[in-house]
């Protein structure tokens, strides 16, 4: 079966259009320099308007044969590149054919394939948690890829996660949550990021708890001096009463000046510092007869 071309042979295509281009190029270029220098006036527009639409109608004239001459130089390979599109529609359904058959073979022996893995798997003692989709290359499938490099590489990945499980185990906080991450992901990384993740959150936890306790002991401490002061000024208000009345007639007129008699009891020492006290804000004082 082979394909031949009967008409036009080998060098019977047409090679070149002959037409009478060096003369129409001569006549048309001397024409074009009466344009190059020609400058019009408002005067003369309508000239220019003549010319313009001769000029385009000399351009498609010569745009319409060529578009001819193509239609005539192109309708006989239409023709034939048509033809061989329809024989090679009625070669394509048999491959079509052919072709679905063939892949429907490969895929049996991919699921037969797989079968002999998920049986080789079970064989193997990989840890309870993992399962072959875990650790499933889809290249196993390949027709290339034997049964003895798919039980090598598992195998390793069974040595890979059991050495993962040992690095877990022996970090020094949150292992449990580590492995747990590390048993649906099998990401041993992912795994011990989580670890220290939580490590950080139990520091700042710690951090934070401490530092509540502190504010609570110290707010206690105030607490109990404020109630200690309370006490003291209730003992002495209870001893002087008449210096509560004296400290609220000054609470109520704190903008004038006013006369008060009291009493001090202190040591030396206090009462000195009393009366610099009163010198340096320039109260007046003296002895109540």
């Amino acid at each position: 079966m082979e394909l031949k071309i009967i008409s036009p042979q080998e060098g019977g295509f047409v090679k070149e259009i002959q037409w009478n281009n060096e003369e129409l190029k001569a006549e048309i270029s001397e024409k074009m320099q009466d344009y190059k220098n020609l400058v019009f006036t408002e005067e003369t527009i309508k000239e220019a308007k003549k010319d313009r639409a001769n000029l385009n109608k000399l351009k498609n004239a010569f745009e319409d044969e060529r578009k001819r001459i193509k239609r005539q130089c192109m309708a006989p390979y239409e023709r034939f590149e048509a033809q061989v599109k329809e024989l090679i529609g009625l070669i394509e359904e048999p491959i079509r054919l052919i072709d679905a058959q063939i892949k429907e073979v490969e895929e049996q022996k991919r699921q037969e394939k797989r079968k002999g893995i998920e049986e080789l798997f079970g064989s193997i003692g990989f840890q309870n948690f993992v399962t072959l989709d875990m650790v499933f290359d889809e290249k196993w499938l390949n027709a290339s890829v034997p049964m003895s490099k798919i039980e090598e590489q598992m195998k390793s990945r069974m040595y890979e996660i059991g050495n993962g499980i040992m690095t877990i185990r022996n970090l020094p906080e949150f292992s449990f949550e580590a492995m747990e991450v590390y048993k649906k992901t099998l990401d041993l990384p992912q795994a011990i990021r989580e670890g220290q993740r939580l490590s950080e959150i139990q520091k700042k936890k710690a951090a934070y708890e401490e530092e509540q306790r502190r504010m609570a002991e110290e707010e206690k401490a105030r607490k109990q001096e404020e109630e200690a002061e309370k006490a003291s000024v209730n003992q002495q208000e209870e001893k002087h009463p008449e210096a509560v009345e004296e400290r609220e007639e000054l609470v109520e007129q704190p903008e004038k000046i006013v006369r008060l008699d009291f009493r001090v009891w202190g040591t030396r020492e206090q009462l000195l510092a009393l009366r610099n006290y009163m010198k340096d804000n320039h109260l007046k004082f003296g002895k109540v007869e």
